[in-house]
């Protein structure tokens, strides 16, 4: 298990390993080749080593709450706060998030929240669900699932989308409570990976009794 975490540090070295023995061997190639292979490999080596050698992310588990105090998440260290615009049917809103990149792996975290747009105010939660799938799917996202979990109030759905042409994957676990849409979401690159990290995010998802009312 410790190799294959750092996998990408051990494929270096080892190329590394064979650039500098390519430019040191009696018969080498041409000269600037040798010069290459033997300042390149020495390179790689040391480069995959201080990779291989740098500690691992230790989570630190955290629970963090939206502003309002409605939803709440554990994040594995601590998130920064920032406020962005979406836009969805040509209706803009303001997102207020907080963020959290894990360190040395391409997984994103954030929990965030929005005002719902006007014409989905009449909708009940399963018919805003639909609405915002059919908008996922025209961003290019296959749904791989669709889960509405029982015996929460305001319900929570568990969404996993996938992009296939970015080579990328998206959990989200999410809910609507009064005009508020409340999401927990970690998206990442199939090398980067880590569904005991990313199951836990989204998994530890919570509507406080506040949002049910």
């Amino acid at each position: 298990m410790f190799l294959v975490h750092h996998i990408d540090s051990v494929i270096q070295i080892v190329f590394g390993v064979f650039l500098a023995w390519s430019g040191f061997r009696a018969n080498a190639p041409s000269a600037w080749r040798t010069t290459v292979f033997r300042v390149g490999g020495p390179a790689l080596i040391a480069i995959g080593g201080l990779l291989f050698l740098m500690p691992e992310f230790a989570p630190h588990w955290e629970r963090a709450f939206t502003s309002d105090k409605v939803a709440s998440v554990e994040f594995p260290g601590t998130p920064n706060a920032k406020e962005s615009v979406d836009t969805m049917g040509g209706i803009t809103v303001m997102r207020a998030s907080l963020t959290f990149n894990v360190p040395g792996k391409d997984i994103a975290l954030f929990l965030s929240s929005s005002l719902i747009s006007p014409e989905a105010k009449g909708m009940t939660d399963d018919q805003k669900m639909e609405a915002t799938l059919a908008f996922m799917a025209t961003q290019g996202n296959q749904v791989l699932q669709n889960e509405k979990v029982a015996g929460t109030s305001p319900a929570v759905y568990r969404l996993t989308l996938r992009q296939e042409e970015k080579k990328a994957t998206t959990q989200i676990a999410l809910a609507y409570a009064g005009d508020t849409v409340y999401r927990a979401v970690a998206s990442w690159t199939d090398s980067e990976a880590d569904k005991a990290l990313t199951d836990r995010f989204t998994g530890s998802f919570v509507i406080s009794n506040q949002g049910a009312r």
